[in-house]
């Protein structure tokens, strides 16, 4: 199973995670991280989508918007009885 600490992002996750104190600042824009480096901060997503392809091509990057908590998009009814 892939999870935030092995996965294909998990370094920029980390990183992510790591800066988000300071990220707070500009909650509701969007960062741009590649490996430990914070690339920038931009007012769109396609503004650091396309930020992200400029400076590095189809090499990955990370692109996220900054927020003090995660939104849950989905939750499942068949919750572990242990989990509440």
């Amino acid at each position: 199973m892939t999870t935030a600490s092995n996965g294909p992002f998990a370094q920029e996750i980390a990183t992510y995670a790591r800066k988000l104190p300071e990220l707070l600042k500009e909650a509701g824009r969007y960062v741009v991280i590649k490996g430990d480096v914070v690339e920038g901060v931009f007012d769109t997503y396609a503004d650091a989508v396309q930020t992200g392809y400029d400076h590095f091509g189809l090499d990955s990057f990370f692109v996220k918007q900054i927020a003090p908590a995660e939104r849950i998009h989905s939750f499942s009814r068949d919750l572990d009885p242990a989990c509440l």
